[in-house]
């Protein structure tokens, strides 16, 4: 009887002793790393923290990418690897809207905040300054690789970019460096103080990795930077290995539907609201309000019955990215979408005098074509819907004279060869035709 009692203490004490063990040193996930969704200075559940940056110079980027878009995306070579939430990589996107993706390009404009998780479709992404900025004709997104192998920093900043809509003046400063051997990140702040929602008001700033579920924000919506701040986001000693992927591929977003924003977004609501007769309300609208835009506008038919919006609206030379011409079309809800968007302006002809001169059928498939000029330059151009596809054709040659659309013919007159030319639609593309 005694050698049971002992046979069973010594059990007892075996199963104390491992029990012991097991919770003195297991990994506890959720203590060691943090929870899946964290808020700064962290740590999330991969093991990333934020504090303060002081120490770490600022890093002037000189290599202008060429992105002169709003909501743009431009693909990057890293000079050296680059491991994030686990996962080496070799290339990155840049957005327009003030973040950096691996595997994934989404321009997408309004930012969402990561306290309640990654944002949707938007990848592996590094967020110094996450807002709805327009590149087009203001601003640049560059680039810079300094130091030498191992120790090697790549800059991506934007320099004086200006929000969507907003003052070309009223501009931003921010960057993010990628450290070579270390993965460490750093957001740099040198200038951030804009008139209207700066310091981080209207953005989130932050990091997430979609595809496994976690995200760490420093702030969202809130003026939380200032100018000359950093913030450093050291890559962790000891990472959750449970987390990781290997060979991640990129992934280009399919984006079915234009994004509309804006004046255009609050044009397609009051559309819906009050129907086509809204449209003379609207125009005195644009034109009281600042920054003040012109407009006209046309109907069309289809053959369903379905009315579309061909609406041009005319900029000033102090706002030439107002010069824009939209389709909006019906889409399967019974409302309206965008189909269409164009800037006529550009950083290489700043300032387009646009002027809806006529409509009627040229490409013979019985809908309506728009014809418009530039008054600028002489440029002309037919929009055409022609199999569906929503399409500003630019017709040869520029004409100073005028022009006009008759019997499926386009005849301008005061052209670079010619006094009258006629220009004819051959079932695939525009062909001059001396007079």
């Amino acid at each position: 009887m005694r050698l049971v009692v002992r046979i069973l203490l010594v059990l007892l004490i075996l199963i104390i002793l491992v029990g012991a063990a097991f919770f003195l040193f297991r990994r506890p996930a959720d203590a060691a790393f943090g929870s899946a969704v964290a808020l700064c200075p962290g740590p999330d559940l991969y093991g990333y923290t934020c504090t303060g940056g002081d120490g770490f110079a600022a890093i002037d980027a000189t290599n202008d990418t060429g992105l002169y878009a709003d909501d743009g995306i431009v693909s990057l070579d890293l000079p050296f690897v680059f491991t994030y939430y686990g996962t080496e990589y070799t290339e990155l996107q840049a957005s327009s809207n003030g973040n950096i993706q691996f595997g994934n390009n989404n321009a997408w404009f309004d930012n969402l905040c990561l306290a309640d998780g990654p944002a949707p479709n938007m990848g592996d992404m590094i967020a110094p300054y996450w807002d709805d900025f327009d590149l087009t004709f203001t601003g640049f997104l560059e680039t810079e690789i300094v130091g030498e192998e191992p120790n090697r920093i790549f800059v991506v900043e934007w320099d004086s970019v200006s929000l969507y809509e907003g003052d070309a003046e009223d501009v931003v400063t921010f960057s993010v460096q990628l450290f070579e051997g270390s993965n460490n990140i750093l957001f740099m702040y040198e200038d951030v103080g804009m008139v209207n929602d700066g310091n981080g008001r209207s953005a989130t700033i932050g990091m997430q990795s979609e595809a496994q579920g976690t995200a760490l924000q420093y702030s969202c919506n809130q003026a939380s930077v200032s100018d000359h701040d950093r913030l450093h986001i050291p890559h962790p000693e000891n990472a959750n290995a449970d987390l990781g992927r290997e060979n991640v591929l990129y992934r280009p977003q399919e984006m079915t539907n234009m994004n509309a924003k804006g004046d255009i977004a609050d044009l397609i609501t009051m559309l819906e609201r009050h129907g086509p007769p809204i449209m003379e309300a609207m125009q005195r609208q644009w034109l009281n309000q600042q920054p003040q835009r012109m407009s006209e506008w046309i109907w069309l038919e289809d053959d369903n019955g379905r009315s579309h919006l061909i609406l041009l609206w005319r900029g000033t030379q102090e706002r030439p990215d107002l010069s824009q011409l939209i389709l909006l079309s019906p889409d399967n809800s019974g409302g309206m979408a965008l189909q269409f968007s164009h800037h006529f302006a550009s950083r290489a002809h700043p300032f387009a005098q646009i002027e809806l001169i006529d409509a009627a059928d040229v490409t013979a498939d019985g809908l309506v074509d728009v014809l418009l000029k530039d008054a600028s330059n002489g440029r002309a151009y037919l929009f055409t819907t022609h199999d569906n596809a929503p399409t500003l054709h630019t017709l040869p040659q520029t004409c100073t004279g005028h022009a006009i659309i008759q019997d499926g013919n386009i005849i301008r007159s005061g052209c670079t060869t010619t006094n009258r030319l006629t220009t004819t639609w051959d079932g695939t593309q525009f062909m001059p035709q001396n007079n």
